[in-house]
């Protein structure tokens, strides 16, 4: 297996992306402020038995800005994720979503029913939270990576993620480095800037919340929460595994907001399992 990293025009967007393996299809999905780097602890030993991709979204990292100039960006993002689909040509495949990639997973399934077969969603706020929760969590976000990205130097960018994990040495050194180095880029802070406003309008991203309906999401789905997340709420994720028709919720203790990064190993055992329809001896 060779991990490449590609760079290519999808809906006229320049798009970068990392591939490796074969097999089923799986789409890593990143959250906000951060980019498909926050899954190269995951991409090699997934690769072993499914071809993963893991894009920068649109608007993110070193993915182009589309047409989005303002305003939720949710669908801009999912119909770029549609359209990256579309051109790598897969017909039916796997959805891995982060923190704002479980959001952007959810309404990628609920767009192309047929199309994404199966669901992983983790520590997701903007997912499930209600609208007061997603007020404040989301406030605290924007402060959080303002932080770094005011200031970009490699202790302002440790503490960032310090923050949202539970064991500080668990935060990989090239998510910092790539974080650095993203951040030096002319343009970066008013993209964050612009992506964070739009998600901070909650009325006007009612639209595409997905929490109201949990009932319409078809597919088998695993959920991961970090027990001590401080951003997305617990009890939503409970009440969301009791409403998805067909959801296993596993909580890992000893973590927050990024279970495939704080405990990758274990991630990557579960997310193997649920993939190929094994059981999963550690759901909870």
């Amino acid at each position: 297996m060779v991990l490449r990293v590609r760079i290519e025009e999808v809906g006229g967007v320049p798009t970068r992306y990392y591939h490796e393996g074969s097999g089923l299809p799986l789409l890593l999905v990143h959250g906000v402020g951060v980019t498909a780097d926050t899954w190269l602890r995951n991409i090699d030993p997934l690769a072993e038995d499914f071809s993963v991709y893991a894009p920068d979204l649109l608007d993110n990292g070193y993915s182009g800005q589309g047409n989005y100039t303002g305003g939720p960006p949710q669908p801009h993002m999912v119909a770029h994720l549609a359209d990256f689909a579309d051109h790598l040509g897969l017909d039916e495949f796997a959805v891995c979503g982060s923190s704002f990639g479980g959001l952007l997973a959810a309404l990628l399934h609920l767009h192309m029913p047929e199309r994404v077969t199966r669901l992983i969603l983790l520590s997701s706020g903007t997912l499930f939270n209600s609208e007061e929760e997603l007020a404040r969590t989301l406030a605290e976000s924007h402060a959080n990576g303002s932080s770094a990205m005011d200031d970009p130097s490699w202790e302002s960018c440790q503490r960032r993620m310090e923050r949202i994990v539970h064991d500080p040495a668990a935060v990989p050194p090239e998510m910092i480095f790539a974080q650095l180095t993203l951040y030096a880029m002319p343009g970066q802070r008013e993209a964050y800037e612009r992506r964070m406003r739009g998600l901070m309008d909650i009325e006007a991203c009612r639209p595409y919340r997905v929490a109201e309906r949990l009932e319409e999401i078809a597919a088998p789905t695993l959920m991961i929460w970090g027990k001590d997340d401080p951003r997305a709420v617990m009890a939503r994720a409970e009440d969301a595994a009791a409403r998805i028709p067909d959801a296993t919720l596993v909580v890992f203790e000893r973590c927050k907001h990024h279970p495939h990064v704080e405990q990758a190993g274990r991630f990557n055992d579960l997310a193997r399992r649920f993939l190929k329809g094994q059981a999963l001896a550690d759901a909870a």
